[in-house]
């Protein structure tokens, strides 16, 4: 004669046993990264064919259910280090088998072959990581992507040069300084400091990254009359090259380097930058180097600050902040010194580091003082992400429950945002899983006591014939 409290107890040994192995694989995680606790979900069973029959027939575990919450977030300070803070998830594609599989498990690391992948154990090659190479608009200065999706690889190659293309320069000339003789001015000799009253230097790179120098003299030619305010006092600015000719400017009628000349007023602002005699912005110098294979003849511009003169002709808009005739060079009454020196010129670099923002753009950090974006890391978000399939070493792998993922950029659509070095640990709480464990325990034991019982009363049935 069947038993079915024997049957429906069996359901309950069979479920607690799978809650108790559910709740263990959980506790064995709490360490491991990225790892989302699971829950089982109960279901009761009723008997089928049976119409109106109330009696019940047991529970089954219907669902281990994945929990996504958000685990804590610790920062490591190692830069592969990266953590999700909101709902999306990294993606990271098996090479040879062409799979992808998304993970909070933001431990990453460069491999041989320059390429960031995940972390796995036992020899095997990590999994890489994906998202799109990116460059920066050079008119908006926007991060734009460039191509599909793709293996994020970070170049350890070098950083390429630029080529100066202008340099700034924040000076004070000395206005106590004597007018150099009347014309004809003694001929310029670099060698000979009675010829100019002040010299610097500036390191610009060629088109190969190159340095090159360029030596710079100044000396005092017109004094400003104090008297009228229309005066002003003028100095010439000549120049040498050290391995090349200065093509532009030509020398003047007594054969010196002149770059053009600077005019200041009588309280010492710049009132005018001149070539050959006619306003300018700036001066500048073209340059054909004689060594090397580098693209010449290269043409720097020479801005010493923002003259009175170009804003008042509308050579230059004026900028909000900026002191007109005191932001560059002055000639005040204090002794000739260089403030400041700036060039956009960059020699080759090699990569020192990089980072990466909170949409997931990694910048890269060069020895020449470039830092410029590399790549951009996809993150994916599930309609449902219920749904995504375990498959191990905190991959999930999607299912037509889940739906189709839809790759972005972290920041938008709810993804949430890219936490440099740190990582997301596992959501589980274990003090939550001990009282599961006591539940689960407890339900198996009374499981085990209805088999018990319900044996005890077959033993008496059975006794009943004797």
């Amino acid at each position: 004669m069947p038993m079915p409290s024997l049957f429906v107890g069996r359901t309950g040994v069979q479920a607690n046993m799978r809650a108790l192995q559910v709740v263990s694989d959980n506790v064995a995680n709490v360490n491991t990264v990225g790892f989302k606790a699971s829950r089982p979900e109960f279901v009761d069973i009723l008997p089928t064919g049976f119409i109106g029959e109330q009696f019940g027939r047991g529970t089954i575990v219907g669902e281990v259910r994945v929990l996504h919450t958000q685990g804590t977030l610790e920062f490591t300070g190692l830069e592969t280090d990266m953590a999700i803070d909101g709902e999306g998830f990294f993606v990271v594609k098996d090479v040879p088998r062409f799979g992808i599989f998304y993970t909070r498990n933001g431990q990453f690391e460069v491999d041989k072959d320059g390429f960031l992948v995940n972390r796995l154990v036992d020899g095997r090659d990590g999994l890489r990581v994906q998202g799109w190479q990116v460059v920066t608009d050079d008119r908006t200065g926007e991060i734009r992507r460039v191509g599909p999706m793709t293996d994020i690889r970070i170049p350890q190659v070098d950083s390429p040069p630029r080529a100066t293309t202008k340099a700034s320069f924040g000076l004070n000339l000395d206005s106590r300084k004597q007018v150099i003789a009347s014309p004809p001015y003694p001929l310029f000799d670099p060698d000979d400091p009675t010829t100019y009253q002040f010299n610097t230097s500036v390191t610009v790179y060629d088109s190969l990254g190159t340095p090159r120098v360029i030596n710079l003299f100044f000396r005092k030619i017109q004094e400003a009359d104090p008297f009228d305010p229309n005066s002003r006092n003028v100095w010439e600015v000549l120049a040498t090259v050290e391995g090349g000719t200065i093509n532009f400017p030509p020398p003047d009628a007594f054969g010196n380097p002149l770059l053009g000349t600077l005019e200041f007023t009588t309280d010492g602002k710049l009132a005018a930058e001149k070539i050959n005699g006619t306003l300018d912005k700036s001066l500048r110098i073209e340059v054909t180097w004689q060594d090397g294979q580098s693209s010449s003849p290269q043409i720097i511009e020479l801005n010493f600050g923002t003259s009175i003169d170009e804003i008042n002709f509308g050579l230059t808009l004026p900028e909000p902040g900026v002191q007109i005739g005191l932001d560059g060079t002055t000639q005040f009454s204090s002794p000739s010194s260089v403030n400041f020196v700036r060039q956009d010129g960059k020699t080759v670099g090699s990569l020192l580091k990089f980072t990466v923002e909170e949409d997931g753009t990694i910048i890269g950090f060069y020895s020449n003082g470039v830092s410029r974006p590399i790549a951009q890391l996809a993150i994916a978000k599930f309609t449902d992400k219920d749904g995504l399939l375990r498959v191990g070493r905190t991959l999930f792998a999607e299912t037509p429950r889940s739906g189709e993922p839809a790759f972005d950029k972290a920041t938008v659509g709810g993804r949430g945002k890219v936490v440099a070095k740190s990582l997301e640990y596992s959501n589980v709480d274990l003090a939550n899983e001990f009282i599961n464990m006591i539940v689960f325990q407890r339900a198996f034991q009374g499981s085990s006591r209805v088999i018990a019982v319900s044996d005890a009363m077959l033993v008496e049935l059975a006794g009943l014939i004797r």
